[in-house]
């Protein structure tokens, strides 16, 4: 029999007109699956005199993964204004198509605080005059009115209840005389990253008189361990293409970079990205007088350079009021669908929703960009209106395992690029060759026989290679072709070798130019 048949038995007698289906011809392999996973601390303590009913979850859910649909399904799993609600928030923001699951671990250990001391100009004992106080909590605006003669402990309360009020704020708030203390409803490091401000935006004022004193959050304990947390076995066998991690600790973020080395090995072959930011700045900085919880220049160029990895990416937009994890979320909800569409595509100039600008005055110049850059910074920067852009999205990755400066996987869109096109060739065979036979060349087999050879392998390859350049995520089809490889493994008779060189497509990030005249 010259056909080989898969359902078609070559002893049947009974006479009947059999006809089976083989779509290895028609295969085609879609669009590459893309999952996206946060994971963040739920709220689930709970102490009366200090936190309010209203943003507890309705249960435990830590340790298990869901599917997210709404903001509103975050919330109540987890606790409004928890870290992993607002990092769910942040990157709906910004994608409210793509596959969103999230793992909440435990809550950190002792909650953060900070205060805000209401006093008046002049020793004064009541406001002189009415108006609003503009404040900004985590990257959030609140307002809180301010009536001509109430006292400062009443201003307070005031300022207490418009905070109390917002649910999806990350702290509560209790007056205590004329002071305002704010407690962080998560516990661990995320609470310091909680920036408190006033007046951030151009043209605000407080009321005649008002005067406000900001301690910055401080205190929070530890964050909890994703060892600890099982993270590893949760997630075991699940392929997410892209991981957020709430904490910015040093062992938590290692980790996941574990994890994720583990699975861009080619006996696993998931490939993933973990986005993190700073919550909070860790250098201390004597000018700073009204802005906390901020990520400074110095301490994301810091961190950036103390990583080295392909597979971790570190947003960074300095003093921006809006907490790191959320900043994390939000950029991958921006990545996400155009890396899902083209993962050459360069993710540059593309607006970032939910992640606050920095005032003017502490926006960082071209020499701070590029030291965000050299340092294995993913760069974000702002427009003159106030928008959040990605700007150019690189990897921690500077050096390789010999200390030799490299810049193989410094862009992020190669890293994208070379896990597609692994995905795609392995389904491409897997659908077009699911029960093929090997053989070497030369062999005249008959008609409708499925045999792979060397030959036939090399005809194959470079017809998929021209598909990716197609799509535009390769180039140097003569060059492909004059030094690709495909033979038989002579240690293993059923194994077939491929050398793919391949010459990814770059992205134009740069334009230089000279005007000559006369």
């Amino acid at each position: 029999m010259s056909i080989s048949f898969g359902e078609i038995p070559a002893d049947n007698l009974v006479p009947m007109f059999m006809t089976e289906f083989d779509n290895s011809n028609a295969a085609k392999g879609g669009a590459m699956p893309w999952k996206n996973l946060l994971i963040g601390q739920a709220v689930q303590a709970y102490d009366p005199e200090t936190r309010t009913e209203s943003f507890r979850p309705k249960s435990d859910n830590t340790g298990t993964l869901k599917l997210i649909t709404s903001d509103e399904q975050a919330d109540a799993l987890y606790g409004a204004g928890s870290q992993i609600a607002r990092m769910i928030r942040a990157f709906r923001k910004n994608s409210r198509n793509s596959e969103l699951w999230a793992l909440a671990v435990a809550d950190g250990t002792t909650a953060a605080e900070g205060s805000i001391a209401v006093s008046f100009a002049g020793s004064a004992a009541v406001a002189p005059k009415s108006g609003a106080i503009r404040l900004m909590i985590g990257g959030q605006s609140v307002a809180a009115d301010v009536v001509a003669g109430k006292t400062a402990a009443e201003v307070a309360a005031a300022i207490a209840a418009a905070i109390n009020e917002n649910q999806q704020l990350p702290v509560t708030a209790e007056a205590s005389s004329a002071t305002v203390t704010l407690t962080a409803k998560n516990g661990g490091t995320c609470g310091q990253g909680i920036d408190i401000r006033y007046n951030h935006y151009q043209g605000q004022e407080l009321p005649q008189g008002v005067q406000l004193a900001i301690t910055a959050m401080t205190g929070g304990g530890s964050d909890t361990s994703y060892v600890t947390a099982n993270v590893a076995n949760i997630i075991r066998g699940t392929w997410f293409n892209a991981i957020v991690a709430g904490s910015d600790d040093a062992t938590n973020v290692a980790e996941i970079k574990r994890i994720l080395d583990d699975r861009w090995t080619a006996t696993v072959q998931q490939t993933g990205v973990l986005f993190f930011s700073l919550n909070g700045c860790s250098v201390t900085e004597s000018d700073k007088t009204t802005d906390y919880g901020t990520a400074s220049l110095d301490a994301l160029v810091e961190r950036g350079g103390d990583l080295n990895s392909q597979v971790v990416c570190l947003p960074s937009l300095p003093e921006t009021p809006t907490p790191g994890f959320e900043v994390a979320a939000a950029v991958l909800g921006c990545v996400a669908p155009k890396a899902l569409n083209d993962p050459a595509q360069p993710l540059s100039n593309w607006a970032v929703a939910g992640i606050v600008a920095p005032r003017e005055t502490d926006r960082e110049d071209l020499e701070g960009n590029n030291l965000l850059l050299k340092a294995g910074c993913a760069l974000l920067t702002c427009g003159n209106d106030g928008t959040v852009y990605l700007k150019r999205m690189v990897t921690t990755y500077k050096t390789n395992p010999a200390g030799a400066k490299d810049t193989s996987y410094q862009q992020l869109e190669k890293v994208f690029t070379l896990s597609f096109l692994r995905w795609d060739w392995n389904n491409y065979l897997a659908g077009r060759y699911p029960h093929a036979k090997l053989a070497d060349d030369g062999t005249d087999f008959g008609p409708g026989q499925v045999i792979m050879t060397p030959k036939l392998g090399e005809a194959e390859l470079l017809g998929r290679y021209e598909y990716w350049i197609s799509k535009g995520l390769v180039q140097g089809y003569a060059t492909f072709k004059a030094n690709l490889v495909v033979a038989r493994d002579p240690d293993d008779d059923t194994a077939l070798q491929f050398l793919i060189p391949a010459d990814l497509i770059d992205q134009f990030f740069i334009g230089k130019s000279k005007i000559q005249f006369k």
